[in-house]
């Protein structure tokens, strides 16, 4: 007898009418797959009051970043690429909600990780998540010069220098975060 297809097998071998959600290997694949696990991340510890010197030169830091040049929707993007592409669920959800409390919307938020591809950002914000992309995968961008022309075409010499400050102040939450297991909360 064979067995019945789940999930993409049927989709891949175009066999969705056969598609059999109640046999005991897709009982199975739900319980193992789609329920939460239990090696969900946990806290490993407060680096807030495990190094109180050190994360208050961390909160100066975003205090001046927050002060700069450039503007709190365009930073809120990029705090958000930044941490999509360093894997940071917390940053990613604290920086989408503030985003929104902006007044930020739903689809430019969903297509971030997508931007090249959408037309919803103006040639100001893709340079910006250009030079993020590239500041923030550094070893392996180099920051290349043609991100770098592109980025100059939008912003001034001064705000270069405070777009970077911004992508590497994220970037340095986002190592705080992600090392320590910081997550949202539910």
């Amino acid at each position: 007898m064979e067995k019945p297809l789940i999930g993409l097998q049927a989709v891949v071998h175009g066999e969705i009418a056969k598609l059999d959600l109640s046999c005991s290997r897709a009982s199975a694949y739900r319980e193992n797959q789609l329920r939460p696990h239990e090696n969900v991340m946990k806290p490993r510890l407060d680096y807030y009051s495990a190094s109180p010197k050190a994360m208050k030169a961390m909160i100066a830091m975003e205090a001046l970043t927050s002060s700069l040049s450039i503007e709190q929707g365009l930073l809120h993007l990029v705090k958000i690429r930044a941490s999509q592409l360093n894997g940071c669920a917390f940053c990613t959800d604290m920086h989408s909600v503030d985003a929104r409390r902006l007044g930020e919307s739903d689809r430019r938020l969903y297509s971030i990780v997508v931007w090249r591809d959408s037309n919803f950002f103006n040639p100001r914000e893709r340079a910006a998540l250009a030079w993020t992309e590239a500041v923030t995968l550094l070893s392996q961008s180099h920051v290349p010069d043609d991100v770098y022309a592109l980025a100059r075409e939008q912003f001034s010499e001064s705000e270069m220098v405070d777009l970077t400050i911004a992508v590497t102040t994220i970037n340095s939450w986002n190592r705080l975060a992600v090392s320590f297991r910081q997550t949202p909360s539910a």
